[in-house]
This record gives structure tokens, C-alpha cells and sequence, in this order.
């Protein structure tokens, strides 16, 4: 919001600009138009009020927020630059999961349940709720089939994330037997998503 004081019977422009200021300043692609905006701000008499809009693009891209400066110059005679710049943030509200193996190279057992587990993590925004579904595949040279695990389906299944949360385990239950056998490879690939989240490492 830009305020002029004083006299008010005439009209008086200011032209106004936008850099990236800031540990990390924002650049012109993060804005509509992939410029830096620019613009006038321009009072009728008797106004002394104006709000300045500036169109941030909205991304998916997990990154550190953006700072950046609007300032005004070249005002028109008679009108004088007070405090003449102002700051704002680009907050980013977006992340990224990844998975990898974390107890998943193991002997099925003879029988029952064997537990294989890995671990997803989520990086970048942590503010909101996010899911992705997961599901498993044979893979290798000697791939796992759906008989190899338990309810003989090839299992799937969704990862949620609550606000806060940065790591959830998967365990995939594979079923023991007495089949002398070559050892199976299997991977758990993640998808699906939830908006704001993006997929770093997908697969392991």
C-alpha cells in the first residue's frame, strides 16, 4: 500500500519496481510474465490510498523462500519519497518425498510373516497434510511375484503425512517358505502424489 499525505488537490504519480533482495532473492521467474514488475502508482485528487499488486507465479518447485523489494521513484513534482521501499516474501509451500530401502535385503523365513520395511521422507513444506501411494513390483532377474507375499497379492497401499511429519516407514510383509529357490527382487515405487508434493527419489 503506497500513502500520500499532505496536499491532496492535485494528482501525483510515483513509478514503483520490484527487485530480489534477501539471502535469497527472488528472480523474474517467479513472476507472471517471467519479468520483474514494474508499474505507476498514481493518485487523483483527493485520494491518498493505493494498493500495489504484484502477480507471484506459483510453482512446484521445493526451494527456500524468495524475498524481495518493492521500491518507488520518480515521483512527480510536488510529492516527495517518504519511506520509499518495502519488503516481501515468497513463502514456499511445496515439498518433496523420497524413499529408500532401510531393512529390505533379507531371508522370507521358513514361514508366517517376514517384515521388509523402507522409509519415505518428506522434505520442504511440512505445514500441510500430504499422501502418495506406493505399491510394490518384482524386479531383477528374478522378479517376485504376488505369491511371494502375504494374501498372495502384490501389495499397495498410501504413505500420509500429517502436518509436522517428515518420515513414515512402509513395511512390506512377505511370506516365508520352504521352496528352495533363487533370492527375488521386488521394488516399491511411489505416485500419486498429493498436491504441493512432488516425487524426489521414487522408487527403491
Amino acid at each position: 500500500t503506497a500513502t500520500r499525505t499532505g496536499d491532496t488537490s492535485v494528482a501525483h504519480t510515483a513509478a514503483w519496481a520490484v527487485s530480489g533482495s534477501g539471502s535469497n532473492a527472488a528472480i523474474a521467474g517467479d513472476f507472471m510474465g517471467g519479468a520483474l514488475p514494474t508499474g505507476t502508482v498514481s493518485f487523483g485528487i483527493g485520494e491518498t490510498s493505493k494498493t500495489i499488486t504484484i502477480e507471484v507465479a506459483g510453482d512446484t518447485s521445493v526451494e527456500t523462500d524468495e524475498g524481495f523489494t518493492v521500491t518507488l521513484s520518480n515521483a512527480s513534482a510536488g510529492l516527495v519519497l517518504g519511506t520509499a521501499s518495502a519488503t516481501g516474501t515468497i513463502i514456499n509451500d511445496d515439498a518433496s518425498v523420497s524413499i529408500v530401502a532401510t531393512s529390505a535385503s533379507k531371508a522370507e523365513g521358513q514361514s508366517g510373516i517376514t517384515n521388509y520395511t523402507f522409509t519415505a521422507t518428506r522434505t520442504g513444506d511440512t505445514s500441510v497434510l500430504h499422501t502418495a501411494a506406493w505399491s510394490v513390483s518384482g524386479s531383477g532377474s528374478n522378479a517376485a511375484v504376488a505369491a511371494d507375499f502375504v494374501g498372495g497379492a502384490l501389495p499397495t497401499g498410501t504413505v500420509t503425512f500429517g502436518i509436522g511429519e517428515t518420515s513414515k516407514v512402509i513395511t512390506i510383509e512377505v511370506a516365508g517358505d520352504t521352496s528352495v529357490e533363487n533370492d527375488e527382487g521386488f521394488t516399491v515405487t511411489l505416485s500419486n502424489a498429493s498436491a504441493g508434493l512432488v516425487l524426489g527419489t521414487a522408487s527403491a
